[in-house]
């Protein structure tokens, strides 16, 4: 008990200071959240709209990429007609699949319209109604796109240098934030009678694994999934590239963290020799006082983890009403990791300082002025 109140006398000794420790730990906590949240929540909203679409099998041209689709791979959409002439497959929608990263992240599909409202029962209308014509400079977009631009049904929307109009509005959960005729799109990236992937609805969904061996043989090299198979990658399948980033964030978030708390407990250290020769003339062991620097420790990280949580929840709600369209999941798994990579930055920060402080020379610390 008493040994609690010295370690909080000294925290409330420096107030500014500890603060200051605090808040770079909880820095570390909302850098770790957010990100991996961010990332996380772009994945499982993507596999959330490619199951909402209600196709029950995926088909990706030969060579294409093992999650996204937005690569030079692509596939003649004459493959369509090929598709459609095995047993068991009610419909099949070709898509020209692009991502855009002006003003944020948009997924657009270049889709035929009666094909792709044959796979996926239809879009929902809010606003408005469908394309004109099958080439026109028109896109429907769904209502959080809508919310997230402030975009209404006759408003225009440039992608790529080119003006759209907006003749739509529909419900979200279909695949794509935006959609455009197929043919526009194709005519835009300058690929003509090509697309990326193609949505394929069965005659019954038990028949999606006949269907699957069935195109295996008609087009050999190329890769088809279940949606269940496919939602399941995208979730359980990280990119190499994405793993080396929330790798160095979170190293740079421990790095942060160490750092505060190595300096805030070697200033203390320095300032409170006198006090840590007192203890040390008075019988106090070395574990006893390095159990007092890593008491303190503890103490910055559990506020410096409170004010972290505290921060990321309300980083969340802020970016939730600036962006509709983006999710950020924190699980409790990585709550509960982040909590550990803080404790474990605070062990780190505070070894050196507790080892200095346990070693010092009683007498010397006395003589300190």
């Amino acid at each position: 008990m008493v040994t609690n109140r010295f370690v909080f006398a000294n925290l409330l000794h420096r107030p500014m200071r500890a603060f200051a420790s605090v808040l770079a730990i909880s820095l570390e906590v909302l850098l770790i959240l957010m990100i991996v949240g961010f990332c996380r929540g772009v994945i499982a909203d993507s596999a959330s709209r490619q199951q909402g679409i209600g196709a029950d099998i995926f088909l990706q041209p030969p060579n294409a990429p093992p999650i996204f689709t937005s690569s030079g791979v692509l596939m003649p959409i004459s493959d369509a007609e090929r598709l459609r002439q095995i047993a068991g497959i009610r419909a099949v929608a070709p898509v020209l699949y692009q991502i855009e990263l002006q003003d944020g992240l948009v997924t657009i599909f270049g889709i035929d319209l009666k094909s792709f409202d044959e796979v996926s029962g239809g879009l929902t209308y809010l606003q408005g109604g469908p394309f004109s014509s099958a080439s026109a400079n028109e896109i429907i977009i769904d209502d959080l796109e809508s919310q997230s631009k402030h975009l209404q049904t006759g408003d225009t929307r440039e992608f790529k240098g080119q003006r759209f109009r907006v003749c739509g509005v529909v419900q979200h959960g279909k695949g794509a934030r935006v959609f455009m005729p197929i043919e526009t799109m194709q005519e835009l990236v300058g690929r003509k009678g090509m697309a990326s992937m193609m949505f394929i609805k069965c005659d019954h969904p038990d028949l999606t694994r006949q269907v699957l061996k069935s195109i295996e043989t008609t087009l050999p090299d190329y890769r088809a999934f279940s949606v269940q198979d496919w939602v399941s990658r995208i979730m359980n399948t990280n990119p190499p590239v994405l793993d080396v980033f929330l790798n160095v964030v979170v190293g740079v978030a421990v790095i942060i963290g160490s750092f505060a708390i190595f300096l805030s407990l070697y200033t203390t250290i320095t300032e409170r020799t006198r006090d840590i020769g007192i203890l040390k003339s008075m019988g106090a062991s070395k574990p006893y006082i390095m159990g007092i620097i890593l008491r303190e420790s503890l103490a910055l990280c559990i506020m410096g983890l409170i004010l972290g949580l505290a921060l990321t929840a309300l980083g969340r709600s802020i970016l939730h009403a600036i962006f509709p369209t983006q999710q950020v999941l924190i699980s409790f798994s990585w709550i509960l990791r982040s909590a550990l990579l803080v404790l474990a930055s605070g062990l780190l920060g505070a070894i050196y300082p507790a080892m200095q402080a346990a070693s010092k020379d009683p007498i010397h610390a006395l003589a300190y002025e």
